[in-house]
């Protein structure tokens, strides 16, 4: 080999290897897969077939009828056919309404309606909608929010999609699928913020009293840009961006709140979930949902306490999540835990006797509502609030009264319902109650004395322990002028 043959190669090398990162970002590289051929790849891909003697020769292709399996394809952004695509409504709780770039308004009340460019979406109180993109992001977006959707287009059938939002007011987050080239993009868009990612897990939310945003990263990373100014936020960090103003330096954040213990099933309706408190917590934010990934919340609440009640549910499987919320209002890390609802049907509601009610020689009728949910109910009456000692076990009491003649021996009884359904199940057991049976106190004989010192002195024959007496003294037989009560 020449040597100047030998500079020239070595210079053609060094000119590939040293293209400029922004020349190399912008092109989109394709390996060949079998039966491949350029005439065929440039009608697919690109947006105009014509460029295909260009694509040959940047390329150095010799046959371009016959590609080799596994070569890399190097082609410019700027080439590659790019077409609208919509998003579609994946998911939805309570109400919201799609207003349509034309003008025209939709509620929202079934899944698959499609998102145009320019449509824009407005949640309702305790809503939450989840929209899934054409490379398969989703996003949620939470209650009394409002975002628009100023970009919606992918290349071809390359897999790279452009989606730019704007989250105009409330909360949102996002699940964004890694990108598949350099023009995959997926951009929120604040009042006061722009966060690029690709490939990654995130929170954003608008606070309007502030006229501020906040972006706090679960996974991956999130460039964050406000006032000119960017800042790249890492997973387990978050930032706040004033109007205006640059990002704050990425603060961490707080770490997931341990769960108290949960039953295997939930049994009681607004049952308490409780965790450890975090000292640098100010809030907490719960969130409940019937799917592990969270696309739609089902319910939501912001405490000020290391503790909620949990919302009356109907009887399944569903998910907890809580997170703490500092004093920048950053909301920090969540750990999904699952939950068993399992608290219906409802026991009646016991209306008689009272509780602890005392009866004299005689037994009460028992009473309790009817309820929708029961067939018939299992009444319990024991005589240890244990319920060891059972004295009635009746399992298919149609009615809702109970005669305890039968059972009129001076004690103490406690009783309790459960509901049953007409499949057979059997709710959570209702509250236990107790009333007691007493003998009617004897006749009190009194006897009327003089003492020594001259006194008058009324006396009676001892009664039973803990047996008090009621004693009066009067002027006239109606005791109506008492001297002594």
């Amino acid at each position: 080999m020449k040597t100047s043959n030998f500079f020239h190669i070595l210079a053609l090398a060094l000119s590939i290897l040293l293209l400029p990162l922004s020349a190399a970002s912008s092109d989109w590289i394709y390996t060949v897969s079998p039966g491949d051929n350029l005439w065929n790849f440039s009608e697919k891909h690109l947006d105009n077939v014509l460029r295909y003697e260009k694509l040959r020769k940047l390329n150095n292709i010799e046959n371009p009828t016959r590609m080799k399996p596994g070569t890399k394809i190097r082609v410019p952004l700027k080439w590659i056919r790019s077409n609208p695509v919509p998003a579609e409504i994946s998911g939805f709780k309570g109400s919201a309404q799609l207003f349509r770039a034309d003008g025209s308004v939709i509620d929202i009340n079934e899944k698959g309606v499609l998102v145009y460019l320019g449509d824009q979406i407005k949640t309702g109180d305790e809503s939450t909608v989840a929209i899934k993109f054409a490379d398969d992001s989703v996003l949620t977006l939470h209650a009394n929010s409002l975002i628009r959707f100023d970009h919606l287009s992918a290349h071809g059938e390359t897999g790279m999609v452009d989606s730019r939002l704007n989250l105009l007011e409330g909360r949102m987050d996002t699940r964004v699928t890694p990108a598949a080239g350099p023009g995959s993009r997926f951009e929120i868009y604040t009042p006061s913020a722009i966060a690029a990612v690709r490939g990654t897990e995130y929170r954003a939310a608008v606070s309007e009293a502030e006229l501020s945003s906040s972006i706090e990263v679960l996974h991956g990373k999130v460039a964050v840009k406000g006032a000119k100014k960017q800042r790249l936020i890492k997973a387990g960090f978050g930032t706040k961006v004033a109007k205006g103003k640059q990002p704050i330096a990425p603060k961490k954040l707080l770490n997931a709140p341990k769960l108290n213990s949960l039953p295997g099933r939930i049994r009681t309706i607004g049952w308490t979930l409780s965790w450890e408190k975090l000292t640098e917590a100010a809030q907490y934010r719960v969130e409940v949902s019937e799917e592990e990934a969270f696309n739609t919340i089902l319910w939501q609440k912001k405490t000020e306490y290391a503790k909620v009640g949990l919302p009356d549910l109907l009887d399944g499987r569903y998910f907890v999540r809580v997170r703490g919320i500092d004093s920048l209002g950053l909301e920090g890390k969540q750990q999904v835990t699952p939950f068993v609802m399992d608290t219906r049907p409802q026991p009646p509601v016991q209306l008689k006797p009272t509780p602890a009610q005392v009866f004299r020689a005689t037994t009460p009728e028992l009473q309790w509502s009817d309820s929708a949910e029961a067939d018939r109910y299992h009444l319990e009456i024991a005589s240890d609030k244990a319920f060891t000692e059972l004295i009635v076990d009746e399992k298919n009491l149609k009615s809702t009264k109970f005669d305890t003649s039968e059972w009129s021996k001076i004690q103490p009884y406690y009783w309790r319902l459960t509901s049953i359904t007409t499949e057979g199940e059997f709710g959570p057991v209702g509250e236990t109650r107790s009333y007691e049976i007493k003998p009617i106190p004897e006749k009190v004989t009194t006897e009327m004395n003089t003492s020594d010192d001259g006194m008058l002195v009324a006396s009676w024959r001892a009664g039973a322990p803990g047996l008090t007496y009621h004693v009066q003294m009067a002027e006239d037989p109606a005791f109506k002028d008492t001297i002594l009560d």
